[in-house]
């Protein structure tokens, strides 16, 4: 039995229902393309057929087209528009040097055979793919091989691959031989197993069962309708459309096609279940090759990564000797155990003063004034705790370490002197914290802290609080230190544990200490209102001399204690690699810091790439069905679109509102009974690739249109339905469709037709108010429209200016400098983001990895997102955001220095004029006027870095990423 086509459905339909109109009568767009011939207008101006059907229209509106750009304008807007980047001075000048009548046609050849124009038209189709190297969903797990997809599509424009065959191989790549015998099924050619990537780009989320199975094949269905159709089917997942004549049948009758897909089962260890690859050699030339030599980089890379962490961490660890300073502990009961500590050194013996606030969640630490941005924590975490947080605090002590028993024990003692120790009843504010910097550092004996919420205050000046007894003398012993505020009491009996009274080396005014050697005063707590209080400051004024962990002010209960300390070693005692991390910047930098992690994760990050060099490609198959797989479900329309809600059973069928008809779809089985689920995909896509299926060429000639001009001729490229509004031009569009048809679906050809005719060379610099007045959008193309490149054609054509794109293609996905760390912070366990910066990651931005919860920030500025679902068209904003990634952003700084090297070689280094010249010529492809030449040449002059500041310039103006 033969494959009954769509034209065959069609006509068979139309002779048995002779009462139904035919379909050149039918409404928009389900009738065939007429075979329309361009109309004769008479005028010079015209070049090919498209001109034709455009000037008809401007002279019914009696509008006159616009004059042809200039020859720079033109050359420089056709490389954007075929290659996705500028021009070189030598491209212009050897342009404008041509003085044959075929230049324009040569050049166009010669940028549509190009290896750069596929990357470029690659990335548009991408976007309808929705392309992505992650999965998404929570954790937004690793797709391996998907890379392989970008670069089958690179190949796919590059080769003129027909379009007609592009689609088959994207739907159905594994039903192209069919079964002639009773053998086994025929190998797949691993081109086509890549190709069917498509149809499995969707975020995809753990598993669950028929739901999950249910919304992938929605979402196939959704995305073959929208982009090779143009059509929203979708939309009658769950009800019948709103709009269009598409029934919620018909959705499952289209879905159908796909319910003998079947996702390779997950990997051993994929805590993320999305599913596995399947086999598909490495094709291309020299590509097998390829990945074994960058498998032995690789491999090589982590043998010296690992020698180069071992050797810095133990160069950093051998610094951490007095890494940690002040903390704060609580523990015991339903405490818990909270440790934290500042990052600054302070076990020197000199006298410095630590802060240490509580809001009731967090505590945050000061050192000599400066917040303390990174703590360190060998228990727990910071919780905040205070006072109030203990259960019964009955005792105070200063000196050595009180558990909740209430004797000290034989480690914890501290070596060190206290000057003052202030308790604050509240969050000190900035102003209060500037008070008590000034108030030690004053150097006047009468004035005292900030008084506003003071509610204890240890003054060593006045271990009696009596300002009326002489001071004890230097070296006595302290058996009683009283709190000048709440007259609590600290005191030892024994002269053994008594501290001394001394001065701190370096002295000020408030260097008196009370010091400790192995000592310690205790004292008890009455009716306190501080020790009940959840918020509050605690101010110390001390020294420590101590290699070891010593405690200084703790407030306990018999379960519980608070307490201050100092451990110069608490960062070695736990993890070394958290105690480099959190160390301060005067011990290790951040460099060392960055260069660290970057050496730890070296390893990992590696055999991610190993992996993704695999002969594998993330596709999928048909089920093989009984008896080797179980028997593919019975379609059925899902009611309100609920996975299990069935309704009414459907067979595999094309939409109604093209064919007239709901009969199921002619698939050709395996005659032998074998493989009984093949085919049906192929169905599908011969008829959806059919010549006679009225959409399919309307719809991508539509989208070449729209990527040409900035606006389709159905200015809603994946919608031709009710709300698209119809075609500007429906009679041109139909001739497209047919010469697109005609010349064996050649994509390329459609290129050369649209950028040689005279519509697509006329100039956007255009003031014209009657036509701006009747046509202020320029639906009737009485001039071209100015627009901005995508973001990924401004970020390639500042690696261009500056010399420095690198024109490797095809291969694994780039990971290019992200700012302020950023790829540390959206992960959930591990980063995926394997930071490359060198030449490596400057290669075109097609080659960036597409991570769904990271889209790169310069490229998010432009409106480049990673998709989630099909995206027929780029939005085109103009934000803040973007003047500011230009202007202050690393990419432009950067490579502006480069670019300005390179003008000072290409101009040989000539005078102040020929450099700018040289500079705009790179820039804008085009001659400077002398008004720039004079005003920017003063730029230059102003200073040894004048050039880079230009060139910084250049690349920030309009003109730089807006195409006339």
């Amino acid at each position: 039995m033969q494959r009954i086509t769509g034209l065959l459905v069609i006509a068979a339909w139309l002779l048995i229902r002779p009462d139904v109109p035919s379909l050149a009568a039918a409404d928009w767009p389900f009738y065939p393309p007429r075979t329309e011939q361009p109309p004769a207008v008479e005028s010079d101006w015209v070049r090919n057929g498209i001109d034709a059907f455009v000037l008809q229209q401007l002279n019914e509106h009696d509008l006159q087209p616009a004059k042809q750009a200039t020859d720079a304008a033109l050359v420089r807007r056709l490389y954007f528009d075929l290659i996705g980047l500028p021009p070189s001075p030598k491209d212009i000048r050897d342009y404008q040097k041509d003085s044959s009548p075929d230049r324009w046609e040569r050049l166009v050849d010669r940028l549509l055979d190009d290896s750069r124009y596929g990357e470029r038209w690659a990335r548009l189709w991408l976007d309808l793919a929705r392309y992505a190297d992650t999965a998404g969903y929570e954790g937004d797990p690793d797709l391996p091989h998907a890379w392989r997809y970008r670069d089958y599509v690179i190949d796919a424009f590059n080769n003129d691959k027909p379009y007609d065959r592009f689609i088959k191989e994207q739907i159905a790549g594994d039903e192209f031989k069919e079964i002639m015998g009773a053998g086994e099924l025929p190998e797949v050619p691993p081109e086509h197993v890549v190709a069917l990537t498509f149809l499995r780009l969707a975020p995809f989320t753990e598993p669950r069962g028929d739901e999950t199975r249910h919304e992938m094949l929605s979402e196939m269905t959704s995305t073959v309708g929208s982009v090779f159709l143009g059509l929203t089917v979708g939309c009658a997942k769950c009800h019948d459309h709103k709009y269009d004549d598409i029934s919620t049948k018909d959705f499952y009758r289209m879905k159908a096609f796909f319910a003998t897909v079947s996702i390779p089962p997950p990997h051993r260890g994929d805590i993320y279940q999305i599913g596995g690859p399947l086999p598909a050699a490495f094709y291309r030339d020299g590509e097998q090759e390829w990945a074994q030599r960058r498998r032995a980089e690789f491999e090589q890379q982590i043998s010296e990564s690992k020698t180069q962490l071992h050797e810095l961490r133990a160069e950093l660890a051998s610094r951490l000797k007095s890494t940690s300073g002040f903390g704060m502990q609580a523990m015991g009961g339903s405490l818990g155990n909270d440790y934290v500590y500042g990052q600054s050194s302070v076990s020197d013996g000199q006298l410095h003063c630590s802060t240490v606030t509580c809001d009731g969640e967090t505590w945050t630490l000061y050192s000599d004034g400066v917040q303390q941005k990174e703590t360190g924590s060998n228990a727990g975490s910071n919780q905040g705790r205070w006072f109030g947080d203990l259960s019964d605090p009955a005792r105070v002590s200063l000196g050595q370490y009180m558990p909740t028993a209430g004797v000290a024990q034989e480690n914890g003692a501290y070596k060190g002197g206290f000057s003052q120790i202030l308790i604050y009843d509240h969050v000190l504010s900035e102003k209060e914290h500037s008070e008590i910097d000034q108030w030690l550092t004053s150097g006047d004996p009468q004035a005292g802290p900030p008084a506003q919420g003071l509610r204890v205050w240890f003054d060593a000046s006045d271990p009696d609080a009596n300002q009326e007894t002489p001071q004890p003398a230097t070296g006595a012993h302290i058996s009683a230190w009283t709190d000048r505020i709440s007259r609590l009491t600290l005191s030892q009996t024994d002269t053994e544990k008594q501290p001394t009274l001394s001065t701190v080396q370096g002295a000020t005014s408030k260097s008196v200490a009370v010091h400790f050697d192995d000592d310690l005063l205790t004292g008890v707590l009455d009716d306190a209102d501080w020790a009940k209080s959840q918020q509050g400051s605690l101010v110390v004024v001390y020294s420590a001399e101590h290699t070891g962990e010593g405690y200084g002010f703790t407030v306990a209960s018999d379960k519980d204690f608070i307490a201050t300390f100092v451990n110069p070693v608490a960062a070695t005692v736990t993890n070394a690699d958290q105690a480099i991390q959190t160390a301060g910047p005067d011990v290790i930098s951040a460099d060392e810091k960055h260069q660290l992690a970057w050496l730890k994760d070296r390893e990992r990050l590696v055999k991610q790439q190993i992996a993704r060099l695999s002969p594998n490609a993330m596709s999928l198959r048909h089920s093989l069905g009984p008896p080797y797989e179980p028997v593919v479900p019975t379609s059925r329309v899902m009611v309100r679109g609920e996975y299990d809600n069935p309704g009414e059973v459907v067979e595999p069928g094309f939409l109604s509102c093209i064919t007239g008809n709901e009969e199921p779809a002619e698939i050709r089985l395996d005659p032998f009974k074998r493989w009984p689920t093949r085919s049906r995909r192929m169905a599908l896509a011969d008829w959806i690739a059919s010549a006679d299926n009225p959409l399919t060429a309307r719809v991508m000639v539509n989208r070449l249109w729209h990527w040409h001009f900035g606006k389709g001729i159905v200015p809603t490229p994946s919608d031709f339905g009710q709300l698209s509004g119809g075609p500007s031009h429906p009679e041109l569009l139909d001739w497209l469709a047919d010469r697109f048809v005609e010349e064996g679906w050649s994509i390329k050809k459609m290129h050369r037709l649209m950028v040689t005719s005279a519509t697509w060379r006329q100039t956007s610099l255009r003031i014209d108010p009657q036509a701006t007045e009747k046509d202020p959008d320029n639906g009737l193309l009485w001039h071209f429209s100015r627009r901005r490149l995508e973001a990924e054609a401004v970020r390639d054509a500042v690696l261009a200016v500056s010399g420095r794109l690198n024109p490797d293609q095809h291969g694994l996905p780039i990971f290019p400098p992200l700012p302020d760390d950023i790829e540390e912070r959206v992960k959930y366990s591990n980063s995926k983001w394997n930071t490359q910066s060198g030449s490596e990651g400057r290669k075109r931005s097609i080659y960036i990895y597409q991570q769904r919860t990271l889209t790169t920030p310069f490229m998010q500025a432009f409106d480049s997102l990673v998709c989630d679902e099909s995206r027929p068209r780029r939005s085109h904003s103009v934000t803040p955001l973007q003047a500011l990634a230009m202007y202050n952003g690393r990419l432009v700084n950067e490579e502006a220095q480069y670019f300005a090297e390179r003008v000072r070689e290409t101009a040989g280094g000539a005078d102040t004029e020929s450099l700018v010249r040289q500079a705009v010529l790179s820039a804008f492809s085009r001659d400077a006027e002398t008004d720039e030449v004079e005003d920017m040449s003063q730029l230059v002059e102003s200073d040894d870095s004048g050039l880079t500041r230009l060139c910084r310039v250049l690349m920030n103006s309009n003109e730089f990423v807006y195409v006339d």
